[in-house]
Protein backbone atom coordinates (compact mmCIF):
# COMPACT_ATOMS: atom_id res chain seq x y z
CA UNK A 1 0.00 0.00 0.00
CA UNK A 2 1.44 3.35 -1.02
CA UNK A 3 0.93 6.73 0.69
CA UNK A 4 -1.95 7.76 -1.62
CA UNK A 5 -3.84 4.53 -0.93
CA UNK A 6 -3.38 4.99 2.81
CA UNK A 7 -4.59 8.63 2.72
CA UNK A 8 -7.57 7.61 0.58
CA UNK A 9 -8.58 5.04 3.18
CA UNK A 10 -8.28 7.65 5.95
CA UNK A 11 -10.43 10.20 4.11
CA UNK A 12 -14.01 10.48 5.44
CA UNK A 13 -16.11 13.19 3.79
CA UNK A 14 -19.89 13.46 4.22
CA UNK A 15 -22.40 15.51 2.26
CA UNK A 16 -24.85 16.19 5.09
CA UNK A 17 -27.34 18.51 3.40
CA UNK A 18 -28.32 19.90 0.01
CA UNK A 19 -30.84 22.76 -0.15
CA UNK A 20 -32.26 24.92 -2.89
CA UNK A 21 -31.69 28.67 -2.48
CA UNK A 22 -33.98 31.12 -4.24
CA UNK A 23 -32.69 34.51 -3.11
CA UNK A 24 -29.41 36.29 -2.52
CA UNK A 25 -28.66 38.21 0.64
CA UNK A 26 -30.06 41.74 0.88
CA UNK A 27 -28.07 44.66 -0.53
CA UNK A 28 -28.71 47.95 1.23
CA UNK A 29 -28.00 51.68 0.88
CA UNK A 30 -24.37 52.59 0.27
CA UNK A 31 -24.68 56.23 1.39
CA UNK A 32 -27.19 58.79 2.58
CA UNK A 33 -30.36 59.12 0.53
CA UNK A 34 -30.71 62.03 -1.89
CA UNK A 35 -33.71 64.22 -1.12
CA UNK A 36 -35.13 65.50 -4.41
CA UNK A 37 -38.31 66.75 -2.72
CA UNK A 38 -38.92 66.93 1.01
CA UNK A 39 -36.95 67.32 4.23
CA UNK A 40 -35.66 65.38 7.22
CA UNK A 41 -38.19 64.75 9.96
CA UNK A 42 -38.59 67.04 12.97
CA UNK A 43 -36.68 66.21 15.02
CA UNK A 44 -34.44 64.35 12.55
CA UNK A 45 -34.02 60.70 13.52
CA UNK A 46 -31.47 58.19 12.25
CA UNK A 47 -29.32 57.91 9.13
CA UNK A 48 -29.21 55.59 6.14
CA UNK A 49 -27.37 53.09 8.39
CA UNK A 50 -30.64 52.60 10.30
CA UNK A 51 -32.42 51.48 7.11
CA UNK A 52 -30.12 48.50 6.53
CA UNK A 53 -31.71 46.03 8.99
CA UNK A 54 -35.28 45.33 10.10
CA UNK A 55 -34.86 46.21 13.76
CA UNK A 56 -37.15 49.14 14.57
CA UNK A 57 -34.34 51.69 14.19
CA UNK A 58 -35.27 54.04 11.36
CA UNK A 59 -34.52 57.20 9.46
CA UNK A 60 -37.33 59.72 9.07
CA UNK A 61 -38.32 62.16 6.32
CA UNK A 62 -41.27 64.49 5.76
CA UNK A 63 -42.91 66.10 2.77
CA UNK A 64 -41.98 69.65 1.79
CA UNK A 65 -44.22 72.50 2.99
CA UNK A 66 -45.59 73.04 -0.50
CA UNK A 67 -46.58 71.17 -2.60
CA UNK A 68 -46.30 68.56 0.20
CA UNK A 69 -44.19 66.09 -1.74
CA UNK A 70 -41.45 63.64 -0.84
CA UNK A 71 -39.05 62.07 -3.33
CA UNK A 72 -35.83 60.35 -2.20
CA UNK A 73 -33.44 57.89 -3.83
CA UNK A 74 -30.47 55.80 -2.75
CA UNK A 75 -27.64 53.79 -4.29
CA UNK A 76 -27.56 49.99 -4.01
CA UNK A 77 -24.94 47.59 -5.40
CA UNK A 78 -25.44 43.88 -6.05
CA UNK A 79 -22.51 41.60 -5.26
CA UNK A 80 -21.80 40.23 -8.73
CA UNK A 81 -18.84 38.20 -7.49
CA UNK A 82 -21.15 35.87 -5.61
CA UNK A 83 -24.24 36.49 -7.76
CA UNK A 84 -23.15 36.92 -11.40
CA UNK A 85 -25.61 38.56 -13.77
CA UNK A 86 -25.81 35.35 -15.82
CA UNK A 87 -27.46 33.51 -12.90
CA UNK A 88 -29.90 36.20 -11.73
CA UNK A 89 -33.54 35.47 -12.57
CA UNK A 90 -35.05 38.73 -11.32
CA UNK A 91 -34.71 41.44 -8.66
CA UNK A 92 -36.85 42.17 -5.61
CA UNK A 93 -37.10 45.47 -3.75
CA UNK A 94 -38.52 45.66 -0.23
CA UNK A 95 -39.47 48.66 1.90
CA UNK A 96 -40.54 48.57 5.56
CA UNK A 97 -42.06 51.88 6.60
CA UNK A 98 -44.70 53.72 8.60
CA UNK A 99 -46.40 57.07 8.08
CA UNK A 100 -48.53 59.49 10.08
CA UNK A 101 -51.06 59.73 7.21
CA UNK A 102 -52.48 56.50 5.79
CA UNK A 103 -54.55 58.31 3.19
CA UNK A 104 -52.05 58.32 0.32
CA UNK A 105 -50.10 55.72 -1.58
CA UNK A 106 -46.34 55.25 -1.75
CA UNK A 107 -44.34 54.09 -4.73
CA UNK A 108 -41.09 52.22 -5.36
CA UNK A 109 -39.24 52.87 -8.60
CA UNK A 110 -35.76 52.18 -9.95
CA UNK A 111 -33.53 53.95 -12.43
CA UNK A 112 -33.99 52.41 -15.86
CA UNK A 113 -30.61 52.48 -17.60
CA UNK A 114 -32.29 51.92 -20.98
CA UNK A 115 -34.85 54.73 -20.83
CA UNK A 116 -32.60 56.86 -18.56
CA UNK A 117 -35.39 57.70 -16.14
CA UNK A 118 -36.86 56.38 -12.90
CA UNK A 119 -39.61 53.92 -13.71
CA UNK A 120 -41.66 50.96 -12.52
CA UNK A 121 -42.34 49.69 -16.03
CA UNK A 122 -42.33 45.90 -16.01
CA UNK A 123 -42.63 45.60 -12.21
CA UNK A 124 -45.10 42.98 -11.01
CA UNK A 125 -47.05 45.85 -9.40
CA UNK A 126 -47.16 49.49 -10.47
CA UNK A 127 -50.19 50.52 -8.40
CA UNK A 128 -48.23 51.70 -5.38
CA UNK A 129 -48.86 50.73 -1.76
CA UNK A 130 -51.57 52.07 0.56
CA UNK A 131 -50.28 51.90 4.15
CA UNK A 132 -52.08 50.80 7.27
CA UNK A 133 -51.34 52.09 10.76
CA UNK A 134 -48.01 50.93 12.17
CA UNK A 135 -45.23 49.26 10.23
CA UNK A 136 -45.91 48.25 6.62
CA UNK A 137 -44.06 45.92 4.24
CA UNK A 138 -44.09 46.89 0.58
CA UNK A 139 -42.33 44.66 -1.94
CA UNK A 140 -42.08 44.58 -5.73
CA UNK A 141 -40.53 42.16 -8.21
CA UNK A 142 -38.90 43.44 -11.41
CA UNK A 143 -39.94 40.28 -13.34
CA UNK A 144 -38.04 39.62 -16.56
CA UNK A 145 -37.44 43.36 -17.04
CA UNK A 146 -34.87 43.48 -14.24
CA UNK A 147 -31.85 43.80 -16.52
CA UNK A 148 -32.87 47.32 -17.56
CA UNK A 149 -32.56 48.40 -13.92
CA UNK A 150 -29.17 46.86 -13.08
CA UNK A 151 -25.96 48.37 -14.46
CA UNK A 152 -23.11 46.12 -15.57
CA UNK A 153 -21.32 46.61 -12.23
CA UNK A 154 -24.44 45.71 -10.20
CA UNK A 155 -25.38 49.30 -9.37
CA UNK A 156 -29.03 50.24 -8.85
CA UNK A 157 -30.71 53.52 -7.91
CA UNK A 158 -33.94 53.02 -5.94
CA UNK A 159 -36.54 55.74 -5.44
CA UNK A 160 -39.30 56.13 -2.82
CA UNK A 161 -41.94 58.80 -3.45
CA UNK A 162 -45.44 59.76 -2.37
CA UNK A 163 -48.60 59.80 -4.46
CA UNK A 164 -48.84 63.55 -4.94
CA UNK A 165 -49.90 66.82 -3.29
CA UNK A 166 -52.57 66.50 -0.61
CA UNK A 167 -53.69 68.47 2.50
CA UNK A 168 -51.43 66.58 4.96
CA UNK A 169 -47.70 67.07 5.32
CA UNK A 170 -46.78 63.42 5.82
CA UNK A 171 -43.83 62.08 7.80
CA UNK A 172 -42.38 58.69 6.84
CA UNK A 173 -40.12 56.44 8.95
CA UNK A 174 -38.02 53.99 6.93
CA UNK A 175 -36.88 50.95 8.91
CA UNK A 176 -35.58 48.96 5.93
CA UNK A 177 -34.98 49.40 2.22
CA UNK A 178 -33.07 46.78 0.27
CA UNK A 179 -32.75 44.84 -2.97
CA UNK A 180 -31.90 41.21 -3.58
CA UNK A 181 -31.43 38.88 -6.53
CA UNK A 182 -33.84 36.07 -7.34
CA UNK A 183 -31.76 32.98 -8.14
CA UNK A 184 -32.06 29.21 -8.46
CA UNK A 185 -28.96 27.93 -6.71
CA UNK A 186 -27.89 25.33 -4.18
CA UNK A 187 -26.37 25.33 -0.71
CA UNK A 188 -24.17 22.33 0.13
CA UNK A 189 -23.10 21.32 3.63
CA UNK A 190 -20.01 19.12 3.94
CA UNK A 191 -18.46 17.49 6.98
CA UNK A 192 -14.89 16.20 7.01
CA UNK A 193 -14.66 13.42 9.61
CA UNK A 194 -11.30 12.23 8.37
CA UNK A 195 -7.83 12.97 9.69
CA UNK A 196 -6.64 14.76 6.54
CA UNK A 197 -7.62 17.92 4.68
CA UNK A 198 -9.98 17.09 1.82
CA UNK A 199 -10.09 18.69 -1.62
CA UNK A 200 -13.44 18.45 -3.45
CA UNK A 201 -13.02 18.53 -7.23
CA UNK A 202 -16.43 17.79 -8.76
CA UNK A 203 -20.15 17.67 -8.05
CA UNK A 204 -22.68 15.50 -9.88
CA UNK A 205 -26.44 16.13 -9.84
CA UNK A 206 -28.35 13.14 -11.15
CA UNK A 207 -31.97 12.13 -11.60
CA UNK A 208 -33.78 9.76 -13.93
CA UNK A 209 -33.28 12.00 -16.96
CA UNK A 210 -30.19 14.07 -16.20
CA UNK A 211 -26.58 13.48 -15.16
CA UNK A 212 -24.81 16.82 -14.85
CA UNK A 213 -21.25 17.47 -13.67
CA UNK A 214 -19.96 20.71 -12.14
CA UNK A 215 -16.35 21.55 -11.39
CA UNK A 216 -15.54 22.20 -7.73
CA UNK A 217 -12.55 23.54 -5.83
CA UNK A 218 -13.36 23.29 -2.12
CA UNK A 219 -10.82 22.67 0.65
CA UNK A 220 -12.18 21.30 3.95
CA UNK A 221 -9.93 20.85 6.96
CA UNK A 222 -10.05 17.82 9.19
CA UNK A 223 -13.00 17.98 11.59
CA UNK A 224 -14.55 20.95 9.79
CA UNK A 225 -18.18 21.43 8.75
CA UNK A 226 -18.32 23.69 5.71
CA UNK A 227 -21.14 25.22 3.66
CA UNK A 228 -20.72 26.17 0.02
CA UNK A 229 -23.18 28.20 -2.05
CA UNK A 230 -23.36 27.59 -5.80
CA UNK A 231 -25.58 29.88 -7.86
CA UNK A 232 -24.72 27.92 -11.01
CA UNK A 233 -26.08 24.61 -9.70
CA UNK A 234 -29.85 24.13 -10.02
CA UNK A 235 -31.56 21.17 -8.42
CA UNK A 236 -34.13 19.16 -10.38
CA UNK A 237 -37.66 18.68 -9.10
CA UNK A 238 -38.57 15.40 -7.51
CA UNK A 239 -36.08 12.69 -6.58
CA UNK A 240 -32.40 13.32 -7.23
CA UNK A 241 -28.95 12.29 -6.08
CA UNK A 242 -25.94 14.53 -5.50
CA UNK A 243 -22.44 13.06 -5.52
CA UNK A 244 -19.29 14.93 -4.57
CA UNK A 245 -15.89 13.56 -5.62
CA UNK A 246 -12.63 14.25 -3.78
CA UNK A 247 -9.19 14.61 -5.34
CA UNK A 248 -8.25 11.25 -3.80
CA UNK A 249 -11.18 9.62 -5.56
CA UNK A 250 -13.62 9.18 -2.67
CA UNK A 251 -17.32 9.90 -3.05
CA UNK A 252 -19.98 11.34 -0.74
CA UNK A 253 -23.65 10.93 -1.68
CA UNK A 254 -26.83 12.79 -0.76
CA UNK A 255 -30.27 11.59 -1.93
CA UNK A 256 -33.46 13.65 -1.93
CA UNK A 257 -36.68 11.61 -2.14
Amino acid sequence: MNQLDWERMQENINLTNVARITNSSWFVAQSEYTRNLGDRGVPPVGTYIDTRVVDGNYENFRESPSPRRLDINGTFVLDLTNYPLAYIRSIEIQLRYRVNDIGEKWFLKAYNWTSKTYSNSGFNSTAGHTPAAGWNNYAVNLTNKWRSYVWNDGKMFIKVHDEGPDPTRTTIDIDFLGVRAVIDGTLFTFQNKGSHTTHLVSIWVNNSTQHKRYDADVIINSGETFTSQRVDVSLPNGQYTVKVITERGNTAIYTED
